[in-house]
């Protein structure tokens, strides 16, 4: 592989991650078939690094960076680090580092609206939405299926990238991710993650709630935060089926917990199944399920339910609930007054 600018941008491509796995190959060749060559690839290493082209979601400022990459460009000659011995010098060296300079300048703007994104594939990002509970399956480009909660919303590429699939969501869906070893997919929300190969969940994270939590069915869920500024990674926990994770928004905290039931999904099932539960366990139940308030005036806990709905009203289960348990009840919107 000569030194000309398009193998430059080849280069550009192996060191940011944005390679086809066949220019990787070539790449990869190149650089074992002599110790020039690997000397030269690692001088270009040590420029791109030091060119400020950074390859790492949300972490690259296109401004600040084409500005520091002009700069680079008005200097009569890019200085290497102090770790680079001046006898592995190649004599295509200094127009090697102008080449990688100029080629990084173009580069930093693809790369910046690239990971602006989240590293998120080629295309433009597409926002799907639902005003309504989905019945059938939304399909992802890799056939992921995901069914979406009214209010909720889905932004995702044409083309997910070479190494990952990226997605940002908010609002409730129930997931059901293709299994791809190689190739595993991330759902960014505020600066929670949920990173899965192959798996079935449901993710409820709405902008009205104190909490996000995930609910998960099958397969194997890692459950993280970053922080906002470089993605590094704060706090992680793994979850298994039957376990649910939550994220308080407040305080930043992970947790996990057993859960039991279906219940999670009764937006989706229309089935609600109760096996003596406290009624204010039923109530924050209904409260999730149907987007209602239910205002009380004392603790129901001392009230077992056992009992099953399916595409029930709230009308009509707080009226089975008053002809069980003699409860008193007004609905006007969203709110459910007990008295």
């Amino acid at each position: 592989m000569n030194i000309s600018d398009s193998n430059i941008q080849l280069l550009g491509r192996y060191l940011s991650g944005n390679i086809s796995s066949q220019e990787r190959e070539i790449v990869e060749l190149w650089i074992d078939e002599s110790v020039e060559n690997r000397n030269m690839y690692e001088e270009f290493q040590d420029l791109w690094k030091h060119s400020g082209v950074r390859a790492s979601f949300y972490e690259i400022d296109v401004n600040e960076a084409w500005n520091k990459l002009n700069a680079r460009i008005e200097e009569e000659e890019l200085v290497l680090p102090a770790s680079v011995e001046p006898q592995r010098k190649s004599p295509h060296i200094k127009r090697f580092a102008y080449a990688a300079a100029r080629v990084a300048a173009v580069l930093v703007i693809a790369f910046g609206l690239y990971f602006i994104f989240g590293q998120s594939g080629s295309g433009e990002m597409i926002r799907y939405a639902s005003n309504q509970v989905q019945q059938d399956p939304f399909l992802l480009p890799d056939h992921s299926k995901v069914f979406l909660n009214k209010a909720a919303h889905i932004d995702y590429p044409e083309q997910f990238s070479s190494d990952q699939r990226l997605v940002q969501f908010e609002g409730q869906a129930y997931f059901d991710i293709a299994h791809n070893p190689d190739k595993p997919f991330i759902i960014a929300t505020g600066n929670l993650r949920v990173k899965v190969l192959g798996t079935s969940f449901t993710l409820c994270s709405c902008a009205d709630r104190e909490e996000v939590v995930l609910h998960l069915e099958t397969g194997k869920v890692l459950f993280y935060t970053v922080n906002p500024d470089d993605e590094s990674v704060l706090e992680q926990i793994v979850l298994h089926p039957g376990q649910k994770g939550i994220y308080n928004k407040s305080t930043g905290l992970l947790s996990r917990e057993e859960f039991n039931g279906q219940n999670h999904k009764a937006w989706k099932s229309g089935v609600l199944e109760f096996v003596k539960a406290p009624l204010t366990d039923v109530f924050k139940s209904l409260e999730r399920t149907y987007d209602i308030q239910v205002v009380t005036e004392r603790s129901y806990d001392d009230l077992y339910l056992t009992a099953r709905y399916q595409s029930d009203t709230p009308d009509q289960i707080f009226e089975s609930l008053h002809l069980i348990f003699g409860l008193d009840y007004t609905i006007s919107d969203q709110k459910v007054s007990l008295k």
